[in-house]
């Protein structure tokens, strides 16, 4: 089961990497998009480029530490790190936006079935 739960929390920590990557460069278009705006309008923005650029780095850190974690998985004989793979995809999920949260469902069920199969030979 350990193995199992390795190899799907990698997956979806991959291509949550790749998510954040999108939600980064989705940040620079619309802070790119405020800055004409701006310009072409006397009007201050409310600087939404700049929290979406907040959220793909988010979802980079919390991809990184799942990427980690999955790897782990694979010799963990406790359940210590299943439960940090879960916290650490429940918090990139949060905080990383909405394609980093599809992703990081996949994480979400690594976890869960690492809890489940932690301790077992």
């Amino acid at each position: 089961m350990m193995k199992a739960a390795g190899i799907i929390g990698l997956i979806g920590a991959i291509l949550g990497f790749f998510a954040a990557i999108f939600t980064l460069m989705a940040g620079g278009l619309v802070g790119g998009l405020e800055a004409v705006s701006t310009e072409l309008s006397g009007e201050a923005s409310a600087g939404a480029g700049e929290s979406i650029v907040g959220m793909g780095f988010l979802g980079i850190i919390g991809s990184f530490i799942a990427i980690i974690t999955s790897a782990m998985i694979f010799s963990a004989k406790s359940k210590t790190v299943p439960i940090v793979l879960l916290v650490s995809s429940i918090i990139a999920a949060i905080a990383g936006g909405t394609f980093v949260a599809v992703c990081m469902v996949l994480c979400i069920v690594a976890g869960i079935i690492g809890i489940m199969g932690a301790g077992k030979s």
